[in-house]
C-alpha cells in the first residue's frame, strides 16, 4: 500500500522501519527530511471550547495552587502513641501537627514560614534553608520545635535594609493537654536521645543585629553556624545564654556565654563551651544532669569546639586553641574520661596538637570529632593552613586572570565553585585510645571509611582518574589502610562503582565487570560472589552508552555472615566468604511475578540485619505499578509472605522504637499521600487529611496505555483524561515526556504550575495529557525519541478521542531537546514548547555546566545525551542529532524558555535556536527569565512560564485569541509593564523654548 493512501499509523510505522543515521554529513539524503512529506494536515483552524466543569466543581486557577499543602518531617514517638509532622503550603505559614495514633486527639501549633521560598517579593523557589526538625522527648511527654517568622515578617525585614532579621522562637508542646509554651529568640534546641527530663536551648544575642538570616534559619545544629572572616579564617564567636529546662518541674537553669552544647545519648551529661568577650569564664564544662554538679574540663581565654560524647556517655572529646594566642590559632585534640576510677576525678588530657601534624596542616577547629561505635577510638579532622590574603589594592595595577591548564584535575569553573569547600577541606585522622597512637588516614587524594571499632579503614583514591572523569570515564582505586601507621594495601584498581566496607569491617565489597566482588579484610582473599548465578545483577534496561550500574545491596546480617544482593526482581542471600552457596531469598517470586523486592530498614540504629527478626520488604509490580509490603524469613526456605499489596503507592514505612506501631503513606493519582498508622501494616488508619479541598476541584483519571515503537519494542505511557471524559468526542492533547515516567502511575498530582505539564491542571483546561516512555539506541537519541513518541501519539489518534489537528508537545531540559528534535522530523504537532533545550550538540559538547563547573563532554560520550563518543569520533552523530541543522524543515510554532542563569544547559543554546528560527522566518518565541535557573526558582517566574505555556497551547490547540505578547512582543523599554498597573501619566508637551509644559512641567 502506498504511504499516501495508507492509514496514518501504517505510514508512520513504515517510515520508522527505514529510519537510520547516515554515515555522511549530508542532510539532504536523510530519510527524516520533510521535503517529501505532505503539507501539515494538523493545523488548528477553529475555536474549540472545553467542556463545562462537572457539577459542583471549582475551576483550577493559579490562585488555586497555593491551597495545597504537603506533609514533611513525619515521625513516631518512641512508644508509638504519637505521630508528629509539619503541614506546609507552597507559600505561607506551616503548622506542626501532633496526632494520637489511637483515638482522635490532635494538637496543632503554628510553625511559621517553614517552606522558606526564596526571600524575595513574589518569589517562592527553594533556597538554602532547612527547618530544624521537631523532636519528641524519649518519654513522649513533650514535643519541641522551632517557630519560624511569618512570611510577611521575613519579606518586610528584607525590604527594610539594615533591619534585624526576625527571630525564631521555641515551642514546647505538652502531649497531655496540647498546651504550648513559647520562648522567644531561640537559635537552636536539643533533647537527649534517650531520656525525657531535660531540654536545652540556646537564645539569640538580641543586644546587636547579627546580620544575614541568623534568626530565621541559623543553628539547625546545636551550637550555631560556622563563621569566618573575609580571608576565610575562623572568626571569634561569642556565646549567648543557654537555658537548661527540667521538664519534670519546669525549672530553668541559665548558663551565660555558651557557644556549643550537646547531650549524651543517655541524658547523663550536658557538655557545653563558654566564650565571652572578656574571657574570664571561658572553658569547656560538663554538667551531671542527675545532680547538677558542674566539672570544668578546660578553662582559659580560648575557643572550645566540636564537643562529642561516645555512645555510652563515658567519654568526651573536643578541640581547643587553649594556650595559643597567635594570629592563626592552632587547635589541639583533647579527651576526658567521664567514668574515672574510684577516688579519682574527671581529668582532661591533650591527645594531638597542631604541632604534631605535618607542615602546612593543623588540627581543624570545625571538622567533625566522633568516637567509633564501640568507643575504642575517635576520628578527628586535620585541615589546611589557610593562605595569607592578598590585599585588594596590591592587585590594582596587576593582571587579573584565570589559567586553564590542560592537566588540571578540575576545570577553573569547578575550582571557583568549590573554593570555599576546598579552602576549608579537612582530612580524617584516627586516634586509638588503648595504644595512644594516631595516624592521618585521608589526604587530598584519599577519602576514607573507618570501621565501627576503628580497626579497619577503607580508602578510595579517584584523583588519578580525575582527567578521564572530564569525559565520563572516571574510576577509583581502593585500599585497606593500617589505622595506626596509615600504610596502604591496594585491593582493587580502576574500579567503576562504589566500594563499601561491611558493618563489621570483615569485607570490602564492590561491583566490577558485571559481578559482585568481596575482599576479606583479615586474609586478603578476594571472591567473586555472583559469577555462578543465572541472573544479571546490573541494570537490564540500561540504555546509555556506559557500564550499566548494579541494582545494589540490601544490607548485611549480624557479624557480616551474609550480604543481601539485589537482582532486577529478587534478593539473594550470599555468603561473602564464598563457602556457602548463594540462596535466592525471595525464591524467585519476584522474577516469576514481575515484582521487584527491596529491603525495608526499620532500625536505623543497628547497622546489621537481625536474622531472628522477620525481614520486611517493599514490592513493586513492574507491569501494574501496584506496590506493597511483604515479609520474609532469613535462613529459611520459604516464599515471601504478602502483608499488603494494592494499586497504590505504599511508601515511607517507619516503626516506633519501643512499640509495634507503624507509620506509612499510601497514595494514588486521586489520593494525597496522607499518613496512615496501625499496629499491623495490613490494618492501618488514616490520621491526616492534608488537602480536604481536593474534592472541590475536577480530577480526572490516569491509565497505562501500550504501543510498539518504530523498532517493534513494546512501550507504555500514562494517559490522563479529564473528569467526565467522553470517548465519543475529540479532545486536544498535550504530550509531555522525559525518559520513563510510567513509574509515576500512582503518584498524587497536586495542581501546580511552572515549566512542565501538570496533568491535573491541563485536564481541567480540557486537554488529554499523554506521557510516553522512551527507549534509546546509542548514537541515536533524537531518532529514538521520535520512534518512541510518534507511534504512541498515533496509537491514541486511532482510538478516536484525540483530535489530530490539536496536538502539542513539550518537555523540559532533556525533554526540551527531544521536543526540538521532533519538530524537525514531523509536522504532525500544532505547537511545541521545548524548554531549556540543546539544539546544537556540537557547540554544547564543548560547554560548561555552570552549576557544577563540569565540562559537558561526559553527558554526550557516556550519559543522557547518548552519542557514545567524542565529537571527533562521531561528528556525524552530533550533527544528525542536533535540531539546529534541520530547523529549515520546521513548520510547527515554538515557544521556549532559555534562562540566562541556567547552570545545566547553556542559555546560548536558546540564542542559537532563536537566531536560526528568526533567520528562517519561522514562528518562535523565546522567554528569558533574568537571573533565574534551569528550572525557574522565583515564584513569579514559575507562574509566568506556566501561564504563557497555557496561553500558547490555547491559541494553537484550541483556537483562542492570541495574547498581546504573541501579537506584538514586549519591547525592551516596556519590559515589566505587562505585570504592573501603571499610574496614569500626565500629558507633556515641549514648548518652542525646549521647556516642558504640562501639569508636572516647569521648575
Amino acid at each position: 500500500m502506498h504511504p499516501s493512501t495508507s492509514p496514518a499509523g501504517t505510514r508512520v510505522r513504515s517510515a520508522f522501519a527505514a529510519l537510520t543515521i547516515g554515515s555522511t554529513l549530508s542532510l539532504v539524503a536523510s530519510p527524516l527530511a520533510l521535503a517529501a512529506q505532505p503539507a501539515n494536515p494538523y493545523t488548528a483552524v477553529s475555536r474549540w471550547t472545553p467542556p463545562p466543569l462537572p457539577a459542583g466543581k471549582k475551576p483550577i486557577t493559579q490562585d488555586t495552587y497555593d491551597e495545597w499543602r504537603t506533609i514533611g518531617g513525619s515521625t513516631l514517638s518512641n512508644d508509638g502513641k504519637w505521630a508528629v509532622y509539619t503541614l506546609s503550603p507552597v507559600v505561607g505559614e506551616g503548622e506542626l501537627v501532633v496526632r494520637a495514633t489511637s483515638g482522635t486527639t490532635e494538637y496543632r501549633a503554628p510553625r511559621g514560614f517553614t517552606g522558606r521560598p526564596q526571600l524575595q517579593a513574589g518569589a517562592s523557589g527553594p533556597a538554602n534553608f532547612t527547618a530544624q526538625a521537631a523532636q519528641v522527648s524519649a518519654d513522649s511527654r513533650v514535643v519541641a520545635f522551632l517557630i519560624y517568622p511569618t512570611r510577611a515578617d521575613v519579606d518586610g525585614a528584607r525590604r527594610r535594609r539594615g533591619s534585624t532579621p526576625p527571630r525564631t522562637a521555641l515551642g514546647i508542646l505538652n502531649t497531655a493537654d496540647g498546651a504550648v509554651t513559647r520562648v522567644s529568640n531561640v537559635r537552636s534546641f536539643q533533647l537527649a536521645r534517650r531520656g525525657g527530663r531535660f531540654l536545652a536551648y540556646l537564645l539569640e544575642d538580641t543586644t546587636a543585629a547579627r546580620g544575614g538570616a541568623a534568626g530565621a534559619g541559623a543553628g539547625a545544629n546545636a551550637g550555631g553556624a560556622a563563621r569566618t572572616d573575609s580571608t576565610g579564617r575562623p572568626r571569634r564567636e561569642y556565646g549567648t545564654t543557654l537555658v537548661l529546662r527540667d521538664l519534670s518541674n519546669g525549672t530553668d537553669t541559665r548558663i551565660e556565654g555558651v557557644t556549643n552544647f550537646t547531650f549524651d545519648e543517655g541524658e547523663k551529661w550536658l557538655a557545653y563551651s563558654v566564650t565571652t568577650r572578656d574571657g574570664a569564664n571561658n572553658g569547656a564544662f560538663v554538667r551531671a544532669l542527675p545532680t547538677g554538679a558542674v566539672t570544668s574540663l578546660l578553662t582559659g581565654a580560648a575557643t572550645y569546639r566540636s564537643l562529642a560524647f561516645d555512645r555510652a556517655g563515658t567519654q568526651l572529646a573536643l578541640v581547643s586553641d587553649l594556650g595559643d594566642s597567635t594570629a592563626q590559632p592552632r587547635f589541639a585534640l583533647y579527651h576526658a574520661s567521664l567514668a574515672p576510677a574510684k577516688g579519682k576525678t574527671i581529668a582532661t588530657r591533650k591527645l594531638v596538637t597542631s604541632a604534631d601534624v605535618q607542615a602546612g596542616l593543623l588540627i581543624a577547629d570545625r571538622g567533625p570529632v566522633e568516637f567509633t561505635r564501640d568507643g575504642s577510638a575517635l576520628t578527628f579532622s586535620i585541615g589546611v593552613v589557610p593562605f595569607d590574603s592578598i590585599p585588594a589594592d596590591s592587585l590594582a595595577e596587576k593582571a587579573v586572570y584565570d589559567l586553564w591548564h590542560w592537566q588540571d584535575a578540575q576545570t577553573q569553573p569547578q575550582q571557583k565553585l568549590n573554593a570555599t569547600r576546598d579552602r576549608n577541606r579537612t582530612f580524617t585522622a584516627l586516634y586509638t585510645l588503648a595504644t595512644n597512637k594516631w595516624a592521618q588516614l585521608a589526604n587530598d587524594s584519599i577519602r576514607v571509611t573507618v570501621s565501627n571499632d576503628g580497626k579497619r579503614v577503607l580508602g578510595i583514591n579517584a584523583l588519578e582518574y580525575a582527567i578521564p572523569q572530564f569525559w565520563g570515564e572516571g574510576a577509583s582505586d581502593a585500599y585497606m589502610i593500617d589505622p595506626t601507621t596509615g600504610a596502604r594495601t591496594l585491593i582493587g584498581r580502576k574500579l567503576d562503582g562504589n566500594v563499601q566496607l561491611s558493618p563489621g569491617a570483615g569485607y570490602a565489597i564492590w561491583f566490577e565487570n558485571g559481578q559482585w566482588q568481596a575482599y576479606a579484610t583479615a586474609t586478603g582473599k578476594r571472591v567473586n560472589l555472583t559469577d555462578k548465578l543465572p541472573v544479571k545483577f546490573q541494570d537490564e534496561e540500561f540504555d546509555s552508552p556506559d557500564v550499566p550500574p548494579p541494582y545494589g545491596i540490601g544490607g548485611w546480617t549480624t557479624g557480616d555472615k551474609r550480604v543481601l544482593i539485589y537482582d532486577r526482581f529478587d534478593i539473594w542471600e550470599v555468603d561473602p566468604s564464598g563457602v556457602a552457596a548463594p540462596r535466592n531469598l525471595t525464591e524467585g517470586e519476584g522474577r516469576r511475578g514481575g515484582m521487584t523486592f527491596r529491603v525495608v530498614n526499620l532500625d536505623r540504629d543497628d547497622p546489621f540485619i537481625d536474622v531472628n527478626t522477620p525481614l520486611l520488604l517493599r514490592a513493586v509490580d513492574s507491569l501494574t505499578k501496584a506496590s506493597g509490603f511483604w515479609r520474609e524469613k532469613l535462613g529459611v526456605d520459604s516464599r515471601p509472605e504478602r502483608i499488603v499489596m494494592g494499586d497504590r503507592n505504599y511508601a515511607g514505612l517507619q516503626k516506633a522504637r519501643d512499640a509495634e506501631q507503624y507509620l506509612l503513606t499510601q497514595s494514588t493519582y486521586r489520593e494525597f499521600p496522607d499518613l496512615w498508622t496501625g499496629s499491623d501494616i495490613a490494618q492501618t488508619t488514616k490520621i491526616s487529611n492534608a488537602n480536604p479541598q481536593d474534592s472541590q476541584y475536577p480530577r480526572g483519571t490516569v491509565e497505562l496505555v501500550s504501543w510498539f515503537n518504530g523498532d517493534g519494542i513494546p512501550l507504555r505511557g500514562l494517559l490522563y483524561k479529564p473528569e467526565n471524559f467522553d470517548a465519543s468526542k475529540q479532545y486536544p492533547m498535550v504530550v509531555y515526556y522525559y525518559e520513563k515516567l510510567t513509574d509515576g502511575l500512582h503518584g498524587y498530582q497536586a495542581p501546580s504550575g511552572r515549566n512542565t505539564v501538570n496533568p491535573l491542571v491541563y485536564n481541567s483546561l480540557g486537554y488529554v495529557v499523554f506521557m510516553p516512555d522512551i527507549v534509546y539506541t546509542d548514537g541515536q537519541p533524537g531518532p529514538s525519541a521520535a520512534k518512541s513518541i510518534i507511534p504512541g501519539v498515533q496509537s491514541l489518534i486511532q482510538k478516536g478521542f484525540v483530535d489530530p489537528k490539536r496536538i502539542g508537545i513539550t518537555g523540559q531540559s532533556w525533554g526540551g531537546y527531544q521536543s526540538a528534535y521532533l519538530v524537525t522530523v514531523t509536522n504532525m504537532f500544532a505547537a511545541a514548547v521545548p524548554n531549556a533545550t540543546v539544539v546544537n550538540m556540537t557547540s554544547a559538547y564543548g560547554g560548561i555546566r555552570w552549576a557544577s563547573g563540569l565540562a559537558r563532554a561526559f553527558q554526550y560520550e557516556h550519559t543522557q545525551s547518548r552519542i557514545g563518543g567524542s565529537l571527533w569520533q562521531y561528528p556525524e552523530r552530533f550533527i544528525e542529532n542536533s535540531p539546529l541543522f534541520r530547523l529549515d524543515r520546521v513548520t510547527t510554532p515554538v515557544l521556549f524558555m532559555a534562562n540566562d542563569n541556567d547552570g545545566a544547559v547553556p542559555w546560548y543554546q536558546g540564542i542559537e535556536f532563536y537566531v536560526a528560527m528568526r533567520r528562517l522566518q519561522k514562528e518562535a518565541y523565546m522567554l528569558v527569565y533574568n537571573g533565574d535557573e534551569h528550572n525557574p526558582t522565583k515564584r513569579a517566574n514559575q507562574k509566568d512560564i506556566d501561564q504563557k505555556m497555557q496561553d500558547f497551547f490555547a491559541v494553537k490547540l484550541q483556537g483562542a485569541d492570541a495574547p498581546s505578547w504573541m501579537v506584538r512582543g514586549i519591547p525592551y523599554l516596556e519590559k515589566g509593564r505587562d505585570q504592573v498597573k501603571m499610574a496614569p501619566q500626565p500629558v507633556r508637551t515641549i514648548t518652542p523654548t525646549g521647556e516642558p509644559n504640562g501639569s508636572n512641567g516647569g521648575r
